[in-house]
């Protein structure tokens, strides 16, 4: 399947917890196929999600004043370029960016095999 972030396998992956919850659901639906509860839980959260789309839009429109979150990271930048919120390095950011890539990587050479 395409999507705006390129092209993505159809499987999904899920948590144990999750699957639990997932197929519960789905037996108490009566449904026989993982596809048709999901086009229950999108249907059903439809409008939630429209509404979760209308805040985001509308507080991208407001990002030109400071938000409380930027306001906290200004703050932290005052103390130092070793502090962070949690008293961590910012070496430490660095090695989760890296993480971060590496996982994108190995899922790239997932999807190719």
């Amino acid at each position: 399947i395409n999507t705006s972030q390129g092209p993505r396998d159809r499987r999904i992956r899920l948590s144990i917890g999750i699957a639990r919850k997932f197929f519960d659901l789905q037996e108490l639906l009566g449904f026989n196929k993982p596809s048709k509860t999901l086009d229950w839980l999108l249907s059903k959260s439809e409008e939630a999600i429209k509404e979760l789309v209308l805040k985001s839009n509308a507080a991208n429109s407001l990002s030109s004043t400071p938000s409380e979150g930027e306001e906290v990271l200004s703050h932290e930048n005052s103390l130092g370029p070793a502090a962070d919120l949690k008293g961590k390095s910012r070496a430490g950011n660095k090695y989760c960016r890296d993480s971060v890539n590496l996982m994108k990587e190995s899922r790239a050479k997932a999807r190719a095999r």
